[in-house]
């Protein structure tokens, strides 16, 4: 009803999930297959969901092979909602397999469909309509926010900085998380983080939004204090309508392996071609 895929990406660690090792634990590869086959299943009929019941788990495992009988196929399913690999809420009132995993994958390969998403039953993700127009904690103009990913040379950086993306790595790893960000005199500001040597003027809400660029590069695992520290002078310390904005909200971070290196050189280019 709401259209399949013909194909799906698949996290190499699936076998590694504790629900899967426990459903190969009791009843081997087959059980493993039967996993893969629900998967399948899944995205291929209905995209992102299956009605589960005893109906079904006869057709399914009358597919599945004979290697498998009903009661080890319904021992599979209750094992993975009992893991959370389905969620679990959903399986109990419903009866329907799904996830959040799941959901994703689907609205992100279905995403230039047209559809109203507002009529998709059990949907566990948070759609761009149900978002709200403006976030309490980050909020930013759609005109500083919006810019065409495709501009953004990701590939072209990677293959300059491979090397270096394990480096950063290791690096964010041994970092400790970021103090929190106050004006001075509200202990904190440029005398809680004097290292990074903040400014009084950033914390000025009505033209610099420092807080929100504090929180995407947290959320992009940007760590390295001398990476943050260029960031922050190149951005400005946040200020509203420079081009960090649309770097963060255009660019397919999935394809960059060196985030804080990539956002540098981008606004250092940024930087140069515009003379400001």
């Amino acid at each position: 009803m709401y259209g399949g895929m013909l194909y799906f990406p698949l996290k190499v660690n699936l076998f590694e999930e504790i629900a899967v090792e426990l459903v190969e634990a009791k009843f081997g590869l087959k059980g493993t297959a039967a996993v893969m086959k629900l998967l399948c299943k899944i995205h291929k009929e209905n995209g992102y969901y299956l009605k589960w019941n005893a109906e079904q788990c006869t057709l399914f495992t009358n597919k599945a092979g004979k290697d498998i009988n009903e009661q080890e196929m319904q021992g599979i399913v209750d094992i993975l909602v009992e893991k959370a690999f389905f969620d679990p809420k959903t399986y109990k009132e419903q009866g329907v397999l799904t996830s959040t995993e799941i959901q994703k994958i689907w609205l992100e390969a279905t995403k230039r469909r047209k559809r109203d998403l507002t009529t998709l039953p059990y949907l566990l993700v948070e759609t761009e309509e149900d978002k709200p127009d403006k976030d309490e904690t980050c909020t930013q103009k759609r005109e500083n926010c919006t810019q065409d990913a495709d501009i953004f040379p990701e590939n072209a950086y990677n293959s300059k900085q491979s090397k270096e993306s394990k480096v950063e790595e290791s690096k964010a790893k041994e970092s400790k998380a970021l103090p929190p960000l106050t004006p001075p005199g509200e202990s904190g500001g440029a005398q809680g983080n004097p290292d990074l040597d903040i400014p009084g003027y950033a914390y000025n809400r009505n033209t610099h939004n420092l807080e929100c660029l504090m929180l995407n590069l947290e959320k992009l695992y940007i760590t390295d204090r001398e990476e943050i520290r260029k960031i922050l002078k190149l951005s400005d310390y946040g200020r509203l309508g420079n081009y960090v904005w649309k770097i963060f909200n255009g660019t397919n971070w999935n394809k960059v392996n060196s985030k804080g290196g990539y956002i540098i050189s981008v606004l250092a280019r940024e930087k140069r071609s515009t003379g400001s």
